[in-house]
Order: C-alpha cells, then structure tokens, then sequence
C-alpha cells in the first residue's frame, strides 16, 4: 500500500513516516500542495494524509483540486489541522475526505485509523 504524506514541518514527517513505514507501508513526501499534487499525478495513492497549512498550496485547496479529477476523486484523504476548530472544516470538503485529525496525534492512532480506513476501502 503507498501512502502520499504532504507535511511540511520536518519533525512530523519524519516521525509520521517512520510510523507508517514500520507499519509496512510505502510513503512518499511532499513538502507542500503543490508537490503533493505533482506527486498524484505522476503515482498511485492508496490513501492521502495531506495537513491543512501547508506553503504554496493548502490542504484544503489541494482537496478541492482533487475531488474534480475522475481517478483522485476516490482516494482516501486524512487532513492533519492545528486548528481546535477541525469539526467545522469537514462541511465544505470532498466525500472523499474521512478524517480531519489535530495536531498533535498519536501516531499509532494514526496507523490504526488508516489500517481501518484501507480495511473499509477493501484495499
């Protein structure tokens, strides 16, 4: 299973990474949207973890970008928000979005929910 990690803050990607890898999934990182959207359209995602605030291109604009493209559109997504507020970004975005998590998280949490997100998927 290949995972896209769009975080742009060093020390949670590398942990998240970490995390997901030992959790024997494939991860490939982008630094921010615009990376990340690169990233879609040259790979296959199984699921995409993609933080809010990111430089260039926001999460939520890079989900919005997404959802009208017939092969990403289906992808998974977790957001990552250092926003208290995460509940009230769910409403405007893409069905294609299943979790809006805060910052900071467990990364076993983390692992556990994308096992039952892909589990769900049937990936």
């Amino acid at each position: 299973m290949k995972i896209l990690l769009a975080e742009d803050e060093p020390d949670l990607q590398l942990i998240t990474r970490m995390a997901l890898e030992d959790a024997n999934y494939t991860v490939v990182v982008a630094n921010n949207g615009v990376e990340a959207l690169a990233a879609v359209g040259r790979d296959h995602f199984d699921l995409l973890l993609i933080d809010v605030m990111m430089p260039q291109m926001d999460g939520l604009e890079l989900c919005q970008r997404l959802q009208y493209h017939p092969t990403w559109q289906h992808i998974p997504i977790v957001l990552f928000t250092a926003s208290p507020k995460s509940e009230a970004l769910l409403h405007d975005l893409p069905p294609s979005v299943r979790f809006c998590i805060e910052k900071p998280f467990s990364v076993f949490e983390l692992v556990d929910m994308i096992k039952s997100i892909l589990a769900s998927e049937g990936r």
